[in-house]
C-alpha cells in the first residue's frame, strides 16, 4: 500500500469536544476556577483559608439553587427567567412570615416553595395565554412585583432562635448546613433531566418545538411546568437566603441576578434550549461565586466587582453564541 493510500483510508482526527465526551466545558471551568485560586492564594496566602471556604459555600448554596430554576427555564426554550429576584424575596417574606407564627422549618419550606410555584405560574400563565414573549414578561413582572414589595414591607428578617434562623447557622462537615441541600438538588436535577419523560421533553421542546408538538408533547402544559418547577426552586432559594442573609429588603435580592444568568451560560445551557448538563453548574457556580471573594482580597472596589461581573456576562453569552453557531455541546 502507497503512502497516499494509506492516508486517504487513515480515520479522520477526533476533534477534542468529542474525546472528552462532552466534558470539554467542564474542564476548562475547572482549570479557570483553579487558577484564580492559585493566583488569589499567591498574592495573599490568607485567601486559602476556612473563612474563604465558608464565604463561597455560602454565595454557592443561593446561587446554585436559584441556577437550577433558571436552567430548566433554559433548556425548554424559555430563555430566561427575570422575574427570579421579585420571586425569591415574596418567598422570603412569607418563610419570616411563618417563623414569626412559630411554625416549623418544614412548613416554612414548604410555604416558600408553594409561594414560588404561585409565582412561576403567574408567569407561566401570561407567557402562555397572551402568547408574549417570556423575556419581556418575567422582566415586567419582576418590576411590578418588586414595586408591590416596596408597598408591603421596608426590612424584614427572620426571628433569632427560630429554626430557619438556627438551620441558616448550622454547618455539617465542615460546611454550611444550606450548602449540601443545593449540592443534592444538581445531582438530582442532573441525573433526572435526561433520564425521565418530563425532562426529556422539557429538553424536546427547548430544542425542537415543532417536532415536539408532532410528537404529541403539549407545549402548554410543559411550559407551566417548567415554569412552576422553576418557581419551586426560586421559593427553595428563598428559604436558605431568608435563613442567612440578616435583615433584607425588597431589593435585595437584584445582586444575584448576574451570577446566575452567567452560571448558567457558562454551564453549557444554552439560552436557545435544547442542550445542557445541570452537573456543570457546580462548577461554573463556584467559579463565579470564588470570584468576589479573590476580588476583595485583590483589594477592587464593589463597582470594580460589578465591571467584572457585567464582563463575564457578555463573555458568557458570546460563548453560548458560538456553541449555537457551531452545534457543540
Amino acid at each position: 500500500m502507497s503512502l497516499t493510500q494509506a492516508t486517504e483510508t487513515a480515520p479522520p482526527a477526533v476533534p477534542l469536544r468529542v474525546r472528552f465526551g462532552g466534558w470539554g466545558t467542564g474542564i476548562m471551568l475547572l482549570a479557570v476556577w483553579l487558577l484564580l485560586i492559585a493566583a488569589t492564594g499567591l498574592y495573599r496566602p490568607d485567601f486559602l483559608s476556612q473563612q474563604t471556604v465558608l464565604a463561597i459555600a455560602f454565595t454557592m448554596s443561593i446561587v446554585g439553587v436559584l441556577a437550577i430554576g433558571q436552567g430548566l427555564v433554559a433548556i425548554s426554550g424559555g430563555f430566561i427567567d427575570l422575574s427570579q429576584p421579585a420571586g425569591m424575596i415574596t418567598a422570603s417574606l412569607v418563610a419570616v412570615r411563618l417563623s414569626e407564627a412559630g411554625m416549623p422549618l418544614p412548613v416554612v419550606i414548604v410555604g416558600a416553595i408553594l409561594t414560588g410555584m404561585a409565582w412561576g405560574a403567574f408567569n407561566a400563565a401570561i407567557i402562555v395565554f397572551a402568547k408574549l414573549n417570556p423575556v419581556i414578561v418575567t422582566l415586567a413582572t419582576n418590576f411590578i412585583g418588586l414595586a408591590a414589595l416596596f408597598l408591603v414591607f421596608q426590612l424584614a428578617e427572620v426571628p433569632l432562635n427560630s429554626d430557619i434562623y438556627h438551620f441558616g447557622r448550622a454547618s455539617l462537615f465542615g460546611l454550611p448546613a444550606i450548602f449540601w441541600p443545593m449540592l443534592g438538588l444538581v445531582l438530582v436535577v442532573g441525573f433526572l433531566l435526561p433520564r425521565t419523560k418530563y425532562g426529556r421533553r422539557a429538553t424536546a421542546v427547548g430544542g425542537n418545538r415543532a417536532a415536539a408538538k408532532a410528537r404529541g408533547i403539549s407545549l402548554r402544559a410543559t411550559r407551566f411546568a417548567i415554569f412552576m418547577a422553576a418557581g419551586g426552586f426560586v421559593g427553595f432559594a428563598a428559604v436558605l437566603f431568608a435563613a442567612t442573609a440578616g435583615p433584607f429588603n425588597p431589593g435585595s435580592g437584584n445582586a444575584m441576578q448576574l451570577n446566575i444568568i452567567a452560571g448558567v451560560i457558562l454551564a453549557g445551557i444554552s439560552l436557545a434550549g435544547g442542550r445542557g448538563n445541570f452537573w456543570m453548574l457546580l462548577l461554573s457556580v463556584g467559579f463565579l461565586s470564588t470570584i468576589p471573594t479573590s476580588l476583595v482580597f485583590f483589594g477592587l472596589s464593589s463597582d470594580t466587582q460589578s465591571i467584572f461581573q457585567g464582563l463575564i456576562l457578555v463573555i458568557a453569552v458570546a460563548i453560548d453564541g458560538y456553541r449555537a453557531r457551531k452545534g457543540t455541546p
